[in-house]
């Protein structure tokens, strides 16, 4: 698969997810498929931070677009829950690459830890959508990109910490269905595939635009 491929993948799997969030949220196999989108998107922007030529273009980007997407994110998502006030997956994706920005200056695994645990500290303090456990999701896919061994390795110890620390709490369990990305991750054939630059920026706060019209009306 190419990288084209897998952000189509991406998208289709956050498409259902949303689907089941907004108009069928006692059907779980929406959300269980829905639980490949982030991992594959976080994967996405490591493959990203990999190749690009200008990392400080690559995080302007996302912020901008995090700064587009969140009031249709917001609004569509109080129609859910009215008290609803966290910040969109692209804050997230957005935190996760400033970590990989200040990793990519020095060699010192020390400061890796701090810097990863610092914006993963900034994402749970503004509730992004996946929050720290998402910026450290992006973080290891990046710093493992090239040992796909070790990768799953941290995937499988950074889902299961939460439902270690905290058994009562089902959801993380829930979540680690996202470990299942994975087996696409396997078969990146290192191609870029066609250039959609701008596709998920685009699409992401559009969708919310379009669950909050259906949901107002049917």
């Amino acid at each position: 698969m190419n990288a084209f491929q897998i952000k189509i993948l991406a998208i289709v799997t956050m498409i259902i997810d949303h689907v089941g969030l907004f108009f069928f949220p006692h059907i779980s196999i929406f959300r269980i498929i829905g639980r490949l989108s982030f991992p594959l998107f976080a994967w996405l922007i490591a493959n990203g931070a990999q190749h690009t030529h200008n990392i400080g273009n690559y995080l302007t980007r996302l912020f901008l677009f995090a700064m587009i997407a969140q009031l249709p994110f917001l609004f569509a998502n109080r129609l859910i829950d009215p008290y609803f006030s966290g910040l969109n997956v692209l804050c997230t994706l957005f935190f996760g690459l400033l970590a990989i920005a200040f990793i990519q200056r020095t060699d010192n695994w020390a400061k890796w830890l701090i810097i990863t645990v610092l914006c993963s500290s900034m994402a749970e303090l503004l509730q992004t959508d996946y929050g720290g456990l998402g910026v450290a999701m992006i973080v290891l896919f990046y710093v493992f990109f090239n040992n796909f061994e070790f990768l799953v390795l941290a995937q499988i110890v950074l889902f299961f910490i939460p439902f270690i620390l905290f058994p009562q709490n089902f959801i993380n369990l829930f979540d680690s269905l996202g470990l299942f990305s994975l087996i696409f991750i396997r078969f990146y054939n290192n191609q870029a595939g066609p250039s959609a630059k701008y596709l998920f920026y685009i699409f992401y706060p559009l969708q919310y635009v379009i669950y909050y019209f259906i949901f107002l009306k049917f």
